[in-house]
C-alpha cells in the first residue's frame, strides 16, 4: 500500500524534523518561550515536511481541505501565546473558540447538499476544536513525559486508519504525517521526560485531529459511522481519569498500562466501528461513480479523494 518513499517522507522525515526542531527551539530560545513554542513548532514543521515531500496538496488553496496546513500554522503560533503565563483560562478558551471558528469557516465546504448544513458543521467543529484544545493544554501542564505524546501518536494514527477506511488514502497520509511528527516527540520524551513538554501544542493537535476527520467525513461516501469521527479526538482526554482517584496512585509499568487502557479502549471502539461498518460494504464502488457529479472536482482534487 505504501512505498519506501511514502515511509521515508511520510514517516521518518516528519519524526526526524520534529525532534530536531524541538531540541533547537527548546535550547535556542529563552526557557519559558522555548518551553511553549518547541512542541507546537515541532509538530507543525514535522507535519509540513511530510506534506511537502509527498506533495499531499497544493500550497495555493483550491479546495476547502487545502486550508488545513495553514490552520495548523496559525494554531502553532496561537497555542503557545495562549499558554503564556498570566493568560487567564477564559481568555485562552476564547482565543481557541474565535480562531477555531475562523478555521471552520475555511475547512467546512460550502456545498448546497451538505447535510447537516454548513452552519451546523462549522458550529460543531468550532466547539469541538476549542474544547479539545483546552483539555489537551490542561493535560500537557499536568502530565509531562512520554505518556501524553504516546497517546496523541496513537490518536493521530487511529485518525489515519479511519480516514483510509472512509475512502481516501490521501487524507490518511496527511494524518500519518502528523502522527509521525508526534511519534518523534514521544521518543524524545521517553529519553528525556523531564525536559519534554507538550505545553502550547494542544491547539495544533486539536486542529489537526478534528480538522482532518471533518474533511474525511464530508468527503466520504463510506459507511464509517459518525461515532468514529467523534470518538477518536476525544480519546486523549480519557487520561484525565488517571489524574485523580485510585489510578493516580498506581506507579511503574502497571501505572502506565492502566493510564493508557481507557484511551486505547476508546480508539479501539472507534476504529472497530469503522471496520465493522465497512466490512462487506459495496459503497466504495458507488462513491466512485458519484464523486464527479457531487464535487465536480479538478483532477488534483479528485486524486486527493481517491
Amino acid at each position: 500500500m505504501f512505498s519506501i518513499q511514502d515511509i521515508l517522507y511520510g514517516g521518518c522525515l516528519p519524526a526526524a524534523v520534529a525532534v530536531l526542531v524541538f531540541v533547537v527551539m527548546s535550547r535556542g530560545l529563552p526557557e519559558q518561550v522555548g518551553l511553549r513554542y518547541a512542541s507546537a513548532s515541532a509538530l507543525t514543521l514535522g507535519f509540513l515536511a511530510g506534506y511537502a515531500m509527498l506533495a499531499l496538496g497544493p500550497w495555493a488553496a483550491e479546495s476547502h481541505w487545502h486550508w488545513l496546513p495553514y490552520a495548523l500554522l496559525v494554531a502553532s503560533v496561537a497555542g503557545p501565546i495562549a499558554a503564556a503565563e498570566g493568560v487567564h483560562a477564559v481568555e485562552r478558551w476564547l482565543l481557541f473558540a474565535i480562531l477555531g471558528g475562523t478555521f471552520a469557516w475555511f475547512l467546512v465546504p460550502e456545498w448546497d447538499d451538505l447535510q447537516p448544513s454548513w452552519a451546523v458543521h462549522a458550529s460543531i467543529l468550532t466547539i469541538y476544536i476549542a474544547c479539545l484544545a483546552g483539555g489537551l493544554e490542561s493535560l500537557a501542564r499536568r502530565m509531562p513525559g512520554p505518556l501524553l505524546p504516546a497517546t496523541l501518536w496513537m490518536t493521530l494514527s487511529a485518525t489515519a486508519v479511519a480516514l483510509a477506511l472512509s475512502g481516501s488514502l490521501r487524507f490518511a497520509q496527511i494524518a500519518l504525517a502528523g502522527a509521525a511528527a508526534m511519534f518523534g516527540l514521544a521518543i524524545l520524551a521517553w529519553f528525556r521526560p523531564a525536559r519534554t513538554s507538550l505545553v502550547g501544542s494542544g491547539f495544533a493537535v486539536a486542529v489537526l485531529a478534528a480538522g482532518s476527520l471533518l474533511i474525511g467525513r464530508v468527503n466520504s461516501f463510506s459507511e464509517v459511522p459518525l461515532a468514529t469521527y467523534l470518538l477518536i479526538p476525544l480519546a486523549p482526554l480519557a487520561l484525565f481519569a488517571s489524574l485523580a482517584g485510585p489510578l493516580s496512585r498506581v506507579e511503574g509499568f502497571k501505572g502506565v498500562a492502566f493510564r493508557l487502557a481507557l484511551p486505547i479502549l476508546l480508539l479501539g471502539v472507534a476504529v472497530g466501528l469503522a471496520i465493522a461498518a465497512e466490512a462487506g460494504s459495496d459503497e466504495m464502488d458507488y462513491s466512485m461513480r458519484q464523486l464527479p457529479q457531487r464535487l465536480n472536482p479538478s483532477p488534483l482534487q479528485l486524486d486527493a479523494l481517491l
